[in-house]
């Protein structure tokens, strides 16, 4: 009986510890968005560990590293994957609606603003309505127009909308202007994901790249998994 109710108890003490490191579920890194390196001094945080004078998070606290009870990581995860259902629900209904005039793939927006945004939860998204990481082409310096967030460079400026309308249709002109002609035939979600990347792999986006050809982000053939790879993880992940 002693033995059996060790082996029980270590049973449901590596359940837990299973549990406890496994409470935010991996879903696919967002770690291409501008201002991922970003830290705060701001440690303040709701029941639901998320930030109490703030909208956005940075990227460590969307992983959970701010976390250190049992109970902390199961209110965030709870919060986490109702966050995540509302605004990827939210955003197929404007997608789909700007995909009836664009002609682009719905699931493109809806995969393109999950890794440039962090899952709606950066601050480059909050603070400036921007949904797919368009930087700023301005030579006016005039704050109200750009927000600076680290990505290439700790200055890089990025676009402010007005709303996240502006930035749909802002983007459906950079991708139907400058992408679109890329595309041979059918214009299929997986072409689409291709021709901004200038394929499907690091390595066939960094040929691309040393050939001369234009890349939507440098992550299209930096790390280990692709940009254009990661779309595809969304995609299928979240069955769009």
């Amino acid at each position: 009986m002693k033995i059996y109710l060790t082996i029980m108890g270590c049973l449901i003490f590596t359940s837990i510890l299973m549990d406890t490191d496994c409470i935010i579920d991996h879903h696919v890194e967002t770690d291409v968005h501008a201002g991922r390196n970003e830290t705060t001094d701001d440690k303040e945080y709701t029941e639901d560990r998320t930030p109490k004078n703030r909208s956005w998070l940075t990227s460590s606290e969307w992983k959970g590293e701010h976390l250190s009870s049992y109970k902390e990581k199961k209110r965030f995860k709870k919060w986490k994957e109702q966050h995540i259902s509302d605004f990827i629900a939210w955003l197929k209904v404007s997608a789909k609606e700007e995909s009836k005039v664009s002609g682009i793939p719905y699931q493109l927006y809806v995969a393109q603003s999950i890794l440039e945004t962090q899952y709606g939860t950066s601050r480059l998204c909050k603070d400036a309505n921007n949904y797919f990481g368009h930087k700023f082409r301005g030579n006016k310096e005039d704050r109200k127009m750009f927000l600076v967030a680290s990505d290439d460079s700790p200055t890089d400026r990025f676009t402010r909308y007005k709303s996240s309308w502006w930035s749909m249709r802002h983007h459906s002109k950079i991708l139907n202007g400058r992408y679109q002609k890329r595309i041979k035939g059918e214009p299929t979600i997986d072409k689409w994901v291709d021709c901004l990347c200038g394929g499907r792999t690091i390595q066939q986006s960094q040929a691309y790249v040393n050939g001369g050809g234009m890349v939507y982000a440098t992550s299209c053939y930096k790390g280990n998994v692709s940009y254009a790879q990661k779309l595809i993880r969304i995609i299928k992940k979240y069955k769009l």
